[in-house]
């Protein structure tokens, strides 16, 4: 019995050195024992944070509700706030984490949901949330799957090369040279909006209002009100370019104001994205959607969450 031990001692070694190396370089945090850099605005690591540690206050929507400051948004509201949000999600997926953030906590009371009309877009939809889910309550799933072994594997290259694998953040460094023609004549937008917006109007083309999920949100803030949830319905700003370039010539601000009038009598519109006059200038974005993480991202959290 004793050398049947032994022999399989032998045959899980090579597994648990595996899998020793995995947690120490996975890039995720999933266990929680980093303190150095990590990738923090994925959808795993938001929802095993918040798995972890509950709050009553959350945050759900995409990017641009990613990227805010969790410690300004809690230094504001004045107490813990759950961050669900995470780049890329579409407005299905969060109102599945809606769902989801519910049924793990209820005694929620706030809720912050960020929508816009690039998320209602039906083109744009995503299903993800059961194997977010799987993977975010299953750490043998996590350890297991494909992807996160090549990105594990990806952090040791970087760690052999002595190299840091930065993170990057939605902050930009402009020259002079960017807001000029090679003339020498001024942009009407730094050249980088401009490019961010030709791209945006060919991903927007052929644009389709997602109705079925608008009528699913409207179920969920009526479910929110009944439980006296607040539920802010957030549409995060816009640059001027995106306005001018994407939105006008698709003629996309009519759902914009198709969704503000569908859905305001079940919760509090916080509308930043389409308004008469921009309250953020060209210089506090980072590109057409999202606002500069140093110039422009601290005042507009402080604008969202000071209630």
């Amino acid at each position: 019995m004793t050398k049947l031990l032994k022999k399989l001692a032998l045959v899980m070694l090579p597994v648990v050195i595996y899998f020793a190396i995995f947690i120490y370089f996975e890039p995720y945090n999933y266990f929680g024992l980093k303190h150095n850099e990590y990738v923090s605005d994925s959808a795993i690591v938001r929802v095993r944070n918040f798995l972890r540690d509950p709050a009553d206050v959350i945050i759900l929507g995409d990017s641009r509700m990613a990227h805010v400051d969790i410690d300004l948004v809690e230094s504001i509201v004045g107490e813990d706030v759950g961050q669900l949000a995470f780049g890329g999600a579409s407005i299905n997926e969060s109102m599945d984490l809606l769902e989801y953030a519910l049924k793990t906590n209820p005694d929620i009371h706030t809720v912050y949901f960020g929508a816009s009309f690039y998320t209602l877009n039906r083109n744009y939809y995503k299903d993800r949330m059961s194997q977010i889910e799987t993977i975010a309550t299953n750490p043998l799933a996590y350890m297991l799957n494909f992807n996160y072994n090549m990105e594990m594997l990806n952090e040791i290259r970087y760690f052999i090369r002595g190299e840091e694998n930065v993170h990057k953040r939605d902050e930009g460094v402009w020259t002079e040279k960017d807001y000029f023609h090679e003339d020498g004549t001024p942009r009407k937008y730094r050249k980088n909006l401009q490019e961010f917006a030709d791209k945006l109007y060919n991903v927007c083309y052929g644009y389709e209002y997602d109705r079925a999920d608008v009528d699913r949100y409207i179920e969920l803030a009526k479910m929110c009100r009944d439980r006296g949830i607040t539920l802010y319905t957030v549409l995060p700003p816009l640059d001027d370019s995106m306005i001018d370039i994407v939105v006008h010539p698709l003629g996309l601000e009519q759902y914009i104001e198709k969704f503000i009038s569908q859905v305001e009598d079940y919760t509090t519109i916080l509308n930043f994205e389409y308004n008469e006059t921009n309250i953020f200038t060209q210089d506090e974005f980072y590109d057409g959607l999202h606002l500069d993480v140093v110039r422009g991202m601290p005042r507009y959290t402080q604008m969202l969450f000071d209630r």
